[in-house]
């Protein structure tokens, strides 16, 4: 019997060894795998722009219909399906529309290519400005999405006009020097003629306009710097939220930029090929990883920001009605600070008696049912009253019922034990022991119980 369970145990061991080094190789193998297509389309790009710019014009249009039509086909289902799925996702409708405007603008140049013989909404010309309005318009549609991703419910009509109030400023500017002040617009066609003509305004703000791209992707950066933070400060697990996908996608929109560049100052209709390329493949795996993308977000999470709880308790008596909002704001922070020690005292209470951290699917807004506190205050009180996020505050319990449930229930598998203590799955529960323990669950238990057995001898 004792042999078996032996036998059982260095099983057990060999299995949590093999788990622990597939994660450390799996992550370094993803890390890896990015790099190198990240690499690898930046160069597939540069030979793409140089091929097409020698194919002949009638395989140009010819190819160049043919992706047209299929990104028509792509952004036409693919909006339908979104629309179909009704997932609820405000991020998931704003892909919908920009698939759903792709497929307008490619369907009415190709329209235009039948009638007029120019499959194109703008003229591919050196600096044009209808194209850079064009390419403008597009890059500020594809900002929207990872905004309401990396942040539900911050978009507002007037936020999303401030958006793209960088290029109505300029294109104001643009009027204004041309129609009242009547400066004449230069014709460039090369890069010497663009040197000549730097003296001129209007050339200035062409090249203004071509920065909001590059705008776009700052944005998109520096909103995925705090999206982590934000799911943090959100979720107890960071198992459903697909940070790699949005990195994708801001990968995608610069790749998108550095090909709008080459179709800018090229001067040559065929750079667009390659272009029209980009799109038909960003849309076929945007519209993969929108679909199948989980919602992290349970229905309602963001309806609940406005008062203080759900269960309409007020943390020190009713405000004053007759003070202004800011006046009110200051007043609710201040009676936060003052009753800190007390939601502290009660939240550990309710951690330690009911465990609710032991659900898999345990959030900060669970804690409105004993905490008088709206979302942006929970997320306060354990940024300022315990100095971490709401995961790692989470993460400390399930991590502490785990070592408890190894030492005192050694029968159990580690699947079991991270089961029993809230993880989502082994692998989660394997890779937060050993970043905080510094040695696999399995080993931390053998060399705990053989401490034991030492002590009582």
């Amino acid at each position: 019997m004792a042999a078996s369970f032996n036998a059982v145990r260095k099983l057990e061991q060999t299995m949590d060894l093999k788990l622990a080094t597939l994660n450390r190789g799996s992550n370094e193998l993803n890390i890896n795998k990015r790099l190198i297509i990240y690499i690898l389309s930046i160069i597939i790009l540069w030979l793409g722009h140089s091929y097409t710019l020698s194919i002949p014009m009638e395989t140009f249009r010819y190819v160049r219909q043919s992706l047209m039509s299929m990104i028509c086909l792509v952004c036409f289902t693919g909006a339908f399906v979104l629309m179909k799925q009704k997932k609820g996702v405000r991020a998931d409708k704003i892909f919908s529309f920009i698939l759903m405007a792709a497929g307008v603008t490619n369907l009415g140049s190709l329209i235009r290519g039948l009638v007029a013989g120019y499959a194109g909404m703008v003229e591919y010309k050196y600096l044009s400005l209808p194209m850079l309005l064009y390419g403008s318009i597009y890059a500020y549609f594809f900002l929207l999405y990872p905004i309401e991703a990396f942040r539900p419910g911050w978009l507002t009509l007037k936020r999303s006009l401030l958006l793209l109030l960088p290029t109505l400023v300029i294109m104001a500017i643009y009027l204004i020097a041309t129609s009242i002040f009547n400066v004449t617009s230069p014709i460039i066609d090369n890069w010497s003629t663009l040197m000549d003509e730097l003296d001129n305004i209007t050339v200035w703000l062409k090249l203004s306009i071509l920065f909001y791209p590059l705008f776009g992707l700052v944005v998109m950066i520096r909103y995925r710097g705090n999206y982590r933070e934000w799911c943090e400060n959100n979720f107890a697990s960071m198992e459903n939220i697909d940070v790699k996908w949005l990195e994708d996608y801001i990968f995608s929109n610069m790749i998108i930029t550095i090909s709008c560049l080459v179709v800018v100052f090229s001067n040559d209709v065929r750079s667009v090929l390659m272009h029209n390329f980009i799109f038909l493949l960003f849309f076929l795996y945007a519209f993969y990883r929108v679909y199948f993308r989980r919602n992290p977000y349970p229905e309602g999470f963001f309806r609940v920001e406005g008062s203080w709880s759900k269960n309409g308790l007020e943390p020190m008596g009713p405000l004053s009605e007759s003070i202004t909002g800011e006046e009110n704001d200051k007043l609710k922070r201040s009676i936060f600070m003052i009753r800190l020690p007390e939601y502290t005292a009660r939240l550990e209470e309710w951690m330690e008696n009911e465990k609710p951290y032991l659900r898999k699917d345990f959030k900060l807004t669970d804690a409105m049912e004993i905490l008088p506190l709206n979302r942006s205050y929970l997320s306060r009180l354990f940024n300022e009253g315990y100095g971490e996020s709401f995961y790692h505050f989470v993460m400390r319990y399930r991590l502490a019922e785990s070592r408890q449930l190894l030492i005192s229930r050694p029968e159990l598998s580690i699947t079991a034990v991270a089961s029993m203590a809230g993880f989502s799955s082994a692998s989660v529960f394997c890779r937060a022991f050993t970043q905080e323990m510094k040695c696999s669950p399995l080993q931390w238990r053998e060399k705990e119980l053989a401490s034991f057995a030492t002590a009582r001898e």
